[in-house]
């Protein structure tokens, strides 16, 4: 604790969100609404994380609770949110589209509305403990470092940085061999006229013999790890028979290790522009094509998988299981972008219905979730709740994450409220919070 004579605090808070992301939208205005005192801390420059930052425009069809209910509102009414169907493979309501770009100012306008402080373009360095106790974060910005002190802190960076920090246990990738789930890294071109290619289309096997030659000549590279794609013919995919000029999954990238990440986004971000070139000298129509957008980060799916008080599985997922603790429901299934020997997109309609609930079910996922083993005033909320490796295939799409948001901060908000421990907040108190009705 010697540590604040060393740097300054920077405040003193009921809650601080660490992470701006789904979850952290969700616990920042439900902890806001609830009355505690509550910072949000993002490491980019807005709100929304892989929901705005990464390329996502869409919500898969599982619930996401009040906070997720109020944010599409918003979106419809500003005309840039409408739902998709598809009975055969969707759950009711559907899928909800949105154009990130303006979900990043309506997620700031919520979490504002709810009286939270946010702190944006700021990193994580390390829990600030006191024995087994979280009492504040460490954080590094353009001021210097700083110390945040807070009663109850929620790790809401999907990768767990702050609980791992903390001394928190935790999982991570395949327990047989390690592999992690592809990331994706998501991009555009604008300016082709595609009536004019489809006119004009060479063959594939001309498409195909100028790939092998610009690989030759070293003016087209293909990004370490890009899923069912040859370096040679790099980003011809054959079981889609053609370009694909838009989001690359790429396969052994640990979200938690930025040189991995670093090396990632380098690789497509310069594949991006080399196929600019490429487009416009060989591809009737893109002769004035450009980069239209760029994600900032990447679109990852697995990282770390915090162990709490219980470990929520696959069998759990497709069983529909309840429990008494339970504070958030979900129906979405197990759903793994995997290197072999595991499965991969595209995934089966048999496949998707045999890894769900059944019809008209859903499952429960339970506080104990929230609450990491062994460290107190700290909860977790996203993707890296205590589960195991196919579960979280299921409850890492975003209107589950907010949904753990909202009831990661109604805990935080009771806990401060009550003078209570995390782990001794009643879950029916959380869920009753979370859905009032």
């Amino acid at each position: 604790l010697q540590i604040t004579e060393q740097v300054p605090v920077l405040g003193d808070y009921d809650v601080i969100v660490w992470g701006g992301g789904p979850a952290g939208i969700g616990a920042a205005v439900m902890a806001g609404a609830l009355g505690a005192r509550t910072l949000v801390v993002e490491r980019l420059a807005a709100l929304g994380g892989m929901g705005t930052s990464a390329g996502l425009s869409s919500c898969c069809d599982t619930p996401g609770g009040p906070i997720f209910d109020d944010m599409v509102d918003r979106l419809c009414a500003l005309g840039v949110g409408r739902w998709g169907q598809n009975p055969e493979r969707y759950r009711p309501p559907g899928r909800f589209r949105y154009k990130p770009a303006t979900l990043k100012p309506v997620a700031m306008k919520m979490v504002r509305e709810a009286g939270c402080e946010v702190l944006l373009d700021t990193v994580v360095e390390d829990a600030w403990m006191d024995g087994q106790t979280i009492r504040g974060v460490l954080v590094g910005n353009k001021a210097g470092r700083s110390l945040i002190k807070a009663r109850t802190v929620i790790d809401c960076t999907a990768d767990g940085d702050v609980a791992a920090s903390a001394g928190a246990r935790f999982m991570l990738g395949d327990p047989e061999d390690g592999r992690l789930q592809h990331v994706n890294f998501r991009w555009s071109l604008a300016g082709a006229d595609t009536d004019e290619f489809e006119r004009a289309r060479p063959s594939d096997e001309q498409i195909l013999a100028w790939l092998d030659e610009a690989h030759e000549r070293g003016l087209l590279s293909c990004p370490d790890g890009a899923f069912r794609m040859s370096p040679r013919t790099f980003p011809w995919e054959p079981s889609k028979g053609g370009l694909v000029l838009g989001s690359w999954e790429i396969a052994g990238v640990n979200s938690s290790d930025p040189i991995e990440t670093s090396e990632a986004l380098a690789q497509c971000q310069v594949a991006a522009i080399q196929l600019v070139a490429f487009c416009r000298e060989h591809l009737p129509g893109y002769q004035n094509c450009q980069i239209g957008y760029l994600a900032e980060a990447l679109g990852t799916r697995e990282s770390r998988r915090i162990i709490g008080g219980y470990v929520l599985t696959a069998d759990d997922v497709v069983a529909g299981a309840k429990f008494d603790d339970g504070v958030v429901k979900a129906w979405f299934w197990l759903d793994l972008h995997d290197p072999p020997p595991g499965v991969a997109m595209p995934h089966s309609l048999a496949y998707v219905k045999a890894n769900q609930p059944p019809p008209g079910d859903w499952y429960e996922i339970p506080y104990r979730c929230l609450v990491p083993e062994d460290i107190e005033g700290l909860l977790v909320a996203g993707r890296c709740v205590s589960c195991d490796r196919p579960s979280q295939g299921s409850l890492r799409v975003i209107p589950t994450c907010i949904y753990l948001g909202s009831a990661a901060g109604a805990a935080a908000a009771l806990a401060v409220e009550r003078g209570l421990a995390v782990r001794e907040v009643p879950a029916t108190d959380v869920r009753r919070a979370v859905c009032p009705d």
